[in-house]
């Protein structure tokens, strides 16, 4: 996103690349030109700029700059290093800065970041990515798939807790990820020690699903049809989000043969690895209607949904970007961090129960993403 290396294509406009352009004329603490590259790679793009193989990948960043995966560097830029990893994936549309924020007291912010804390009070090492969120959350998924598997292998010393916290889409990718390890029989799948997901559409998100009613109601009419063809200009990741799409097969016109076996299999989550899922609403309490605004991007039913096996808690009076940075957020994946590491881990317990079931999905074009 920040070096302009994405292509254009003559059929549309490429945002994404000139925001990345005028980046180059920015000083490097000047974070608007990244701001404006991730918003025009998660909403604006067309999706096949978005998956363009040229396009910047996923990648950990430490004070803005993209590291190298190797043992070197990652020693180098982590000298205190911990062998419990905590790997933050930001939401849509947004970078890794989302994470940090000022000190307001008032607002009941503490100016320290999540990871930070976590670091102080569970003595792990707070980890960042970055990527281009206007690509499919199965893409992305696999990119921290194979993120996690490079990062695990080189890192200083040996891992033996990795933790994935997601915040609104985020959340969609490291559950895919997890999905797609447990369907790789991936080796850190077994380090992973909980996944937390903040403010997360597990169940889709009633805007995107308005957007593509709209479109395809425009489509019919002569009229109308230009305006159904700029709604169709939205990401790959944005069409997720309408049912909360976490593989390939949901969205691609070249999978779906698959059976209702193998379909069940995919959607299982590995009941080894612990959820939790944080949802908040802008009301202090969960009446109907609050639940209905709910952080007044994400409907609480959708965020904090018993369909899957994951804790829930809730919080009110917070909207979605509270969840980035309040303290009761921090609080609430504190306590249950520590409550994780009380309990007997059902890892070791379960004989790796969930990591050995393989579906039979070929992924067109795709290799596995890691050992």
């Amino acid at each position: 996103m920040d070096d302009g290396s994405a292509g254009t294509d003559e059929r549309h406009l490429d945002i994404g690349s000139l925001a990345a352009r005028i980046g180059r004329l920015a000083p490097t603490k000047w974070v608007l030109p990244d701001w404006a590259a991730s918003v025009a790679n998660g909403f604006l793009i067309h999706e096949e700029a978005a998956t363009d193989t040229r396009a910047n990948g996923m990648s950990v960043r430490l004070n803005g700059r993209s590291l190298e995966l190797n043992r070197a560097e990652l020693a180098a830029a982590y000298p205190a290093s911990t062998p419990r990893l905590v790997v933050f994936v930001h939401g849509l549309a947004d970078t890794e800065m989302a994470w940090f924020h000022r000190n307001e007291p008032q607002k009941h912010r503490s100016g320290t970041d999540f990871g930070s804390r976590l670091a102080s009070d569970l003595r792990s090492t707070p980890v960042y990515v970055r990527y281009n969120t206007g690509k499919h959350v199965s893409d992305s998924g696999t990119d921290l798939a194979r993120l996690v598997s490079d990062l695990v292998r080189h890192w200083p010393q040996p891992v033996r807790e990795v933790v994935l916290i997601g915040h609104s889409l985020g959340g969609l990718v490291v559950r895919s990820a997890i999905h797609q390890a447990r369907y790789r029989r991936l080796a850190w799948l077994s380090r992973v020690t909980g996944v937390i997901c903040l403010g997360t559409p597990h169940a889709g998100a009633r805007v995107e699903r308005a957007a593509a009613w709209a479109a395809a109601l425009l489509g019919r009419h002569l009229a109308t049809a230009p305006l159904s063809r700029l709604l169709e200009l939205r990401s790959g990741a944005v069409k997720d989000l309408a049912y909360g799409y976490l593989h390939e097969y949901q969205w691609s016109t070249e999978l779906t043969n698959l059976s209702s076996r193998d379909r069940a299999t995919l959607t299982r989550f590995p009941k080894d690895v612990p959820q939790l899922f944080v949802y908040a609403t802008v009301s202090k309490s969960e009446t109907r209607w609050g639940r209905v605004l709910g952080d007044l991007v994400v409907g609480a039913a959708n965020a904090g949904t018993t369909s899957y096996d994951a804790d829930l808690r809730w919080l009110g009076g917070l909207h979605h970007i509270d969840l980035l940075q309040q303290d009761s957020v921090y609080d609430a994946m504190l306590d249950w961090l520590r409550a994780r590491r009380r309990r007997p881990s059902r890892l070791t317990s379960s004989n790796g129960r969930g990591r050995t079931s393989q579906a039979r999905l070929p992924r067109h074009g795709a290799k596995p993403a890691g050992r």
